[in-house]
């Protein structure tokens, strides 16, 4: 798998159990020669404490002298305190202010995101990707904003679907959303879930134009990431079809579109559902053309759809 999407990913695999009550676990040792059940009593990213259940005593290792399930499974129990408070001390603090707030990611990417101050700190909240299309790309940190779906981090939409959003600005329409330049956005989506409360099952991606043909690149490339996709007058690769067979799917394209023709999103459409994907919707706006992010983002329909999506389960195979 991808070393990316791993970073992404792995930790959910772990989350789900660290979340609930902790039994005693069986630890290994990292040579695999001991093995022992025990409580955990604390836990560091150096050491741990554990309660050994034959005898009750309690000692301390280092964290490499255990198996690399078990430091998983630390790292797992790491990131929830980590995410717990990312809303008041952490790397993304600062950016959460009920506005969007620039930033630049470790790569060099630039985004804005939004997010509540006032989310609770122990949920765990959808994430709205949005990517723009070619005119927008550069290095201003602002053009990307245009077109966005902004009126979904307005108080009445956050009432129905409270969430987080993110808008990274591609820095070059020559390249697109894919590439390096999908690598960096990975990589910033894996950061932020890591450091805020993210619902990891739920990370949406939609965008327009370049960015609705970056939609259908990113979810198949990274299908074990997002849990929906809403492509706007894009198009994509065909014989990614069986990879997107499982993903859900709500494609939009307007009939008169005389910049990207609507036969690319029909084709996608055609071959996804012909590879057996039953989660694929599509609507064709009659008698519109290019510019339908006006026409789109405002449905009710759409906004109560995409937030019912949810990624039924993880594996890191």
């Amino acid at each position: 798998m991808h070393k990316l999407l791993r970073l992404l990913i792995l930790p959910l695999l772990i989350s789900s159990s660290a979340l609930a009550a902790n039994p005693p676990r069986q630890w290994t040792s990292s040579d695999g020669t001991s093995k022992f059940q025990g409580d955990l009593v604390e836990f560091s990213d150096k050491e741990v404490k554990i309660r050994r259940s034959s005898d009750f005593n309690q000692f301390r290792l280092p964290l490499d002298r255990l198996s690399k399930e078990d430091q998983d499974y630390i790292h797992g129990l790491l990131r929830e305190k980590r995410r717990d408070v990312g809303l008041k001390d952490g790397a993304y603090a600062e950016k959460i202010t009920g506005q969007f707030t620039k930033g630049v990611s470790k790569q060099g990417m630039n985004y804005q995101i939004w997010g509540n101050p006032k989310f609770e700190a122990t949920e765990r909240y959808p994430l709205v990707i949005w990517l723009h299309g070619a005119g927008q790309s550069g290095d201003d940190n602002e053009a990307q904003m245009g077109g966005s779906p902004k009126q979904w981090v307005d108080e009445a939409h956050q009432k129905q679907g409270p969430c987080f959003m993110l808008a990274p600005q591609c820095p070059s329409r020559d390249i697109g959303w894919k590439n390096e330049v999908a690598d960096k956005l990975l990589a910033l989506i894996a950061d932020i879930a890591d450091h805020l409360p993210i619902d990891d099952s739920r990370i949406y991606l939609t965008g327009s134009s370049m960015g609705g043909s970056g939609t259908w690149f990113m979810a198949a490339k990274y299908p074990q990431v997002f849990a929906a996709a809403v492509p706007l007058c894009g198009g994509g690769d065909v014989k990614n079809a069986e990879i997107l067979k499982n993903i859900p799917f709500w494609v939009f394209h307007g009939d008169k579109d005389d910049m990207v023709p609507v036969e690319r999103s029909r084709t996608m459409v055609e071959a996804v559902k012909k590879a057996g994907g039953e989660l694929m919707n599509y609507s064709e706006l009659a008698g519109e053309g290019h510019g339908i992010t006006g026409v789109v983002y405002p449905r009710s329909d759409l906004h109560e759809w995409i937030f019912k999506q949810k990624k039924a389960s993880l594996t890191s195979n």
